[in-house]
């Protein structure tokens, strides 16, 4: 799985885990509204997601962190590394502590010197992507995040509904890209390619946005039982997708893939509990 290399790639990556990790430690460590914090910090990173699916799809660039052994399981945890965690924590500081246009506009700097700088490093490609592309929206971003925590905070109920989307989103698809790194499962949807992992991630990005927006729904059905729906449809999905020879699964389904999916869909429950609260 993890590669072995004298390659310096990875420790500018590990460096920004780094230094992010403890950027999201010490937001975490100075509010004591925690609850809050922790919500906007997934939903941020549902709204990340959500926008690099369709950049990752058209191939507008490439990460190469050769931490992991496969370059296409590579690229697409170099985007998990950047949309799941420097974007957003940096978003979330930046509205836990209430900053301003100028604070935003050091850390877009900051964004755009390092992909600068990866791509001197021949660490990070872009194809059609361009960094203009990356100041403008990580800029826009920022004023996003202050309008999702503010809106969690305030009861917003069209905020809550996609914070409940989002978070639901982000901890399903985090499991299922672990699971994906140890080989575990994967989806085939065209034969005879070069490319699997690639088909593989396109594949599955389309199919869990579909999932959890019918998840999303169900949960929000005041009948109980229409709330185990979503995992019953998986369930048959999967054993259809199988049947025709799309979903390959290593090992025993139930001990892996169906745990991945399972879990994410347990621990919805306990999400909408937490933000009713502010409703």
């Amino acid at each position: 799985m993890f590669k072995r290399s004298n390659n310096s790639n990875k420790i500018y990556y590990l460096g920004l885990i780094f230094l992010h990790s403890v950027l999201l430690l010490y937001v975490f460590c100075k509010k004591n509204n925690k609850r809050e914090i922790f919500l906007t910090f997934l939903s941020l990173m549902g709204l990340t997601y959500h926008f690099e699916y369709p950049i990752y799809i058209l191939k507008g660039y490439k990460y190469k962190t050769n931490i992991i052994k496969n370059k296409e399981q590579d690229n697409s945890f170099g985007s998990v590394l950047s949309q799941g965690l420097f974007v957003p924590s940096a978003a979330i500081f930046i509205s836990a502590f209430n900053f301003g246009w100028s604070i935003k506009l050091l850390f877009t700097i900051y964004f755009a010197l390092i992909e600068r700088c990866f791509l001197k490093l021949n660490i990070y490609k872009n194809n059609w992507w361009r960094t203009t592309y990356t100041s403008i929206l990580i800029f826009t971003f920022f004023f996003i995040s202050d309008v999702l925590y503010k809106g969690i905070r305030g009861g917003n109920k069209l905020i809550l509904k996609l914070t409940l989307n989002n978070v639901f989103h982000v901890t399903y698809m985090n499991v299922l890209f672990l699971l994906s790194m140890f080989k575990k499962f994967k989806y085939q949807p065209v034969s005879f390619t070069t490319k699997p992992w690639y088909y593989h991630y396109a594949f599955v990005k389309i199919y869990t946005v579909i999932e959890t927006i019918m998840t999303t729904y169900f949960l929000e059905q005041k009948k109980k039982w229409k709330r185990f729906l979503p995992i019953l449809i998986t369930l048959i999905c999967d054993s259809f997708f199988h049947k025709i020879k799309i979903l390959k699964v290593k090992g025993s389904y139930w001990a892996y893939l169906f745990q991945a999916r399972f879990v994410p869909h347990l621990m919805a429950f306990l999400f909408k509990k937490w933000i009713e609260k502010y409703e």
